[in-house]
């Protein structure tokens, strides 16, 4: 068990939060696995279909747009769960201690209120479609169905962002997501330790310069 899931788990509260992580993960994983391999081979299928037979899948486009909505919104939350989605760090990057970790977390708990109030609004906008009653051309399913996913990636989205708040919260560490560190703060460790070194040893030493200078003329 790694060291961050061992401390978290020494309290219920803790079980109880990586057990919810970990099946939110398993969910995502089993979603954007099924999208990604459906969508290949429908892709296949429809090339070869159309090369062969002369005839492709009509209902390949629909589906293929359905798919994309589940892998965009889905992989949202995929991407918030790691720690993967893009930052505007320039000023955060800047920051040590105490208040790079108040930034992060005031960064957080923004996404998450950010996607639960996206969430709602994509509820409101399935319960629109459900009511009017449309349907895809091709296969007649409606499109209620297929967006399903839009709600449903953007509120795990948001509670991955919730569940890297409560983390940062109970955690003397600073994490980028529930069960990931920051890492930033050692990179800049070891670059100004680097420079450190640079600075000591005075760069290269005459010798070795007149050395690979000698060797450049021969």
């Amino acid at each position: 068990m790694p060291q961050e899931q061992g401390k978290l788990s020494r309290s219920l509260p803790g079980r109880a939060l990586i057990r919810l992580d970990w099946v939110v993960g398993w969910i995502e994983n089993i979603v954007l696995t099924g999208a990604i391999l459906l969508m290949a081979g429908l892709n296949i299928a429809n090339v070869l279909g159309d090369n062969l037979l002369k005839q492709g899948l009509p209902f390949a486009g629909e589906i293929n747009q359905a798919l994309l909505v589940i892998i965009t919104f889905v992989g949202v939350a995929k991407a918030a769960r790691h720690g993967r989605n893009i930052r505007m760090s320039a000023i955060y990057d800047q920051l040590k201690g105490p208040w790079r970790k108040g930034a992060n977390i005031v960064i957080t708990t923004g996404s998450a209120m950010v996607m639960f109030y996206l969430t709602y609004h994509a509820v409101v906008y399935e319960a629109q479609l459900r009511s009017i009653g449309q349907a895809t051309p091709s296969l007649g399913i409606p499109l209620w169905i297929l967006y399903l996913f839009v709600p449903a990636g953007l509120f795990l989205a948001g509670l991955q962002y919730a569940l890297t708040t409560v983390r940062n919260f109970t955690s003397p560490e600073l994490y980028r997501s529930f069960l990931e560190r920051e890492v930033y703060e050692d990179a800049d460790l070891n670059a100004a330790e680097g420079r450190k070194l640079e600075d000591e040893d005075g760069g290269i030493e005459p010798g070795m310069a007149d050395n690979d200078s000698g060797k450049e003329r021969h």
